[in-house]
């Protein structure tokens, strides 16, 4: 039966599950609503089937429980049984439905027959599909060499990102994984796991401080990276600790949601973080207030990392960051002095030209305190394997391939400890070096608008010999850019996991299809093995079938699919805190932390042996009038990137139940700002920069501080504002010279009257 809106309509409009999705605004109109006809459905009589499974929609993957009536997908809500949500579900989740049974999906394999950019295709069949992409990997292959291939997985909101075609890749030959890395934690996580060995996450349930820093968890929903055992809802950890007593604290650019929850918030300029973190340090270790033992015992190259913070007077990063010197060692202080703070440095704190060695500032401020895998401060939790290790020790998702392709990575010279960005691949495309790429393989990613720079991806990715993307729907960089696309499956129709860290242990979760794929959809672990049986790879692979690749993706965890269809959630492991003391921290077992010589490196013994500075020394952001004065006079205003909860990334912008709560790109002004500019709230205004040029509506708003833009990101696919791209204004030339992370969370630009 070939599922359309109309009919999904027809046979789940009297589901129980319905009044869910209205008391939400999410319920779908009858056809006399629609203007389809004047017969009412008939309501069905057929039972409903619960399926409990994992949402796939952010990061949080919270659980819920599907409804099947007849076969259809009557609603969604939230699983009151998953320990990481307690039944708590947002829009996003409840809205999804309509995602599932949008007219709007890709359907079928589709071959372009115009010109790129052109949205000219032709339908053809699977076996097509794979001959038709099996002839020109395996031309760029003998002609140029597999190295020359790229591969682009998009953010892991579901661990099948991280997962999906990498045996393949491995098997062709090619280890150039150029997603958006750079544009996601792993900055922070390169800054954090060179200082102490891992990404740490906050203990809130044990917490008597929390100074969130750079992060928005109340729009979010997202209060660290997963750390939400037992909680009903997202934000809760934070609420829960407040009602306990905990003070909050936030530092942003930004009121926001979190800034409206907090005791004291503390706005400071973009892109001047590690100046602040450095003269908090200044002043904890003039007052003689960081913990000796642990320094002592723990960190290597305090000396040196004195001396670099010697300088960094209150007074000095008050003319930085603009906030007050007295704030500054108030701040210091509380932090120093509170025995169990935990301090969340959020992801917009990834997305400067300097963020490496601000996250590095924040890191080291946490170390010379001693809150380091402390109870109540920010601690390491278990993997996926179970052991207490850190979360990032490998690749968290427990996914191995077979085979290591030995290759010249394309980023191995401009960024030898941040191989997987799409940057450095677009210098190597544009200068030969070390080799020209000639292909792009790219699976739930929307590459051309995700990256800064809109034009300059575009423009260079348009000289490759071969693109392939696979996905949901047409977006933009499909339409502009792919030889061919390949219709995904949503997660509602596939198997899948995904792993939490937790004081409890390492939670997993399965995720298990409620429906069979619709159309002609494939889940990309049978595109895989079917693309490699085609090629005549498939020899030994790990998996034939989608539940086998679950059953070798989680056997380090000792349980089975079995297991985890009798109980989709499962927990795995032990946590324990100060594991640098027992030796579980480091994969020899020995005490310390895993780094060259066990100790916390103030002094950065990597950096250094690649070319970086050791220390974290503040230098301005590229994206700042002090990084940039000569580009301030002409755009001075300094941007910075607003995600909301309706939306995730550039996803779900043509769900018409999200687009109700929020159906237009928008950007903030101080009314200072709008008033100089003669500038009302509502009007319809253009934000330019010296890279490009976008459209929003203005509000204006107390909120942002003086000098900031609060630009609406998310927005300039096909079917929404194509002219509303905020990356557009993002220079990608001008990046962090560790991670090769772009300013978007600060941009220089000016706004007029549109």
């Amino acid at each position: 039966m070939e599922l359309n809106r109309r009919s999904f309509l027809k046979l789940s409009a009297a589901c129980a599950g319905i009044t869910a999705l209205s008391a939400t605004g999410c319920a779908p109109q009858t056809l006399e609503e629609k203007g389809e006809g004047t017969e009412a459905p008939k309501p069905s009589e057929s039972p409903i089937t619960e399926i409990r499974t994992t949402c796939g929609n952010c990061h949080n993957d919270c659980g819920v429980i599907i409804n099947i009536q007849d076969g259809v997908i009557a609603s969604i809500e939230g699983d009151p049984d998953h320990p990481f949500n307690q039944g708590a579900l947002c829009p996003k989740g409840q809205a999804f439905v309509d995602v599932v049974y949008s007219p709007d999906r890709l359907k079928y394999p589709m071959i372009r027959v115009g010109e790129r950019g052109s949205n000219d295709w032709k339908r053809v069949s699977w076996d097509e599909a794979y001959a038709f992409i099996g002839e020109k990997l395996t031309a760029i292959k003998d002609q140029h060499g597999a190295q020359t291939l790229l591969y682009t997985n998009g953010a892991p909101v579901q661990n099948i990102v991280r997962n999906a075609f990498c045996e393949f890749y491995a098997r062709y030959g090619t280890n150039n994984m150029v997603g958006a890395p750079n544009l996601c934690f792993v900055p922070r996580l390169v800054a954090l796991k060179s200082t102490y060995g891992f990404r740490d996450e906050e203990d809130y349930n044990n917490t008597d401080l929390i100074i969130c820093w750079g992060g928005n968890p109340f729009a979010s929903l997202r209060p660290g990276a997963y750390m939400c055992y037992e909680k009903h809802g997202n934000a809760s950890p934070i609420l829960d600790a407040k009602e306990r007593g905990a003070k909050l604290i936030v530092i942003d650019p930004i009121f926001t949601e979190t800034a409206a929850k907090a005791d004291q918030f503390i706005p400071i300029k973009p892109s001047t973080d590690g100046a602040l973190a450095n003269a908090m340090a200044n002043v904890i270790i003039s007052e003689d207030l960081y913990d000796h033992d642990f320094v002592e015992t723990w960190c290597h190259g305090f000396d040196e990392y004195k001396m670099c913070i010697e300088q960094c007077t209150p007074e000095w990063a008050e003319g930085i960051t603009d906030v007050p010197a007295d704030t500054i060692r108030e701040l210091a202080r509380l932090y120093a002095t509170t025995e169990k703070a935990a301090l969340h440095e959020g992801n917009s704190l990834a997305l400067h030209s300097n963020c490496v060695q601000a996250v590095r500032s924040i890191g080291c401020l946490r170390a010379i305190c001693g809150k380091l895998d402390k109870e109540g401060c920010n601690v390491c939790f278990p993997t996926v394997v179970g052991h207490p290790v850190a979360v990032e020790n490998g690749n968290p998702t427990g996914m191995k391939t077979t085979v290591t392709a030995d290759a010249v990575n394309v980023n191995s010279k401009r960024y030898p400890m941040f191989l997987n960005g799409l940057p450095g691949a677009l210098d190597a495309i544009e200068t030969g070096d070390p080799y020209t790429p000639r292909g792009l393989m790219g699976y739930h990613t929307n590459t051309i608008m995700a990256q800064g720079d809109y034009h300059r991806n575009l423009d260079l990715l348009k000289t490759l010999d071969f693109i392939c993307y696979t996905e949901i729907f047409m977006t933009e960089t499909c339409q502009q850019l792919a030889d061919i696309v390949l219709p995904d499956v949503t997660w509602a129709e596939r198997y899948d996991y995904r792993t939490y860290p937790s004081e409890k242990g390492a939670v997993i979760a399965l995720r298990q299809p409620a429906i069979e794929p619709l159309h002609e959809c494939k889940t990309p672990y049978t595109m895989e093995i079917e693309l490699a049986r085609f090629m005549g790879m498939d020899e030994g692979y790990p998996w034939t079938t989608d539940e086998e690749f679950i059953e070798y993706a989680l056997s380090p965890s000792g349980l089975t699919l079995a297991d985890y269809q009798d109980n989709p959630v499962q927990i795995v492991g032990t946590h324990e805190y100060r594991k640098y003391e027992t030796g579980g921290l480091r994969p020899d077992g020995e005490p310390g932390f895993d780094t060259p010589n066990g100790k916390v490196l103030l002094y950065n013994i990597p950096f250094e042996k690649n070319g970086y500075d050791p220390l974290p020394n503040y230098v301005p952001g590229f994206g700042t009038p002090e990084g940039s004065p000569e580009l301030a006079e002409k755009y001075p205003l300094v941007g910075t990137n607003r995600r909301t909860v309706h939306y995730v990334h550039y996803k779900y912008r043509n769900n018409p139940y999200l687009l109700e709560n929020h159906p237009e790109p928008e950007l903030s002004l101080n009314p200072a700002d709008a008033e100089a500019r003669s500038l009302r709230d509502g009007d319809a205004v253009k934000a330019f920069s010296h890279r490009g040029e976008a459209y929003f509506t203005l509000r204006v708003s107390e909120r942002v501080k003086p000098g900031v833009a609060w630009v609406d990101g998310g927005w300039g696919n096909p079917w929404d504002k194509p002219d509303s791209n905020m990356n557009a204004l993002v220079d990608n030339v001008a990046r962090d010279p560790i991670s090769q992370s772009p300013d978007i969370s600060s941009f220089l630009m000016e706004v007029a009257k549109a």
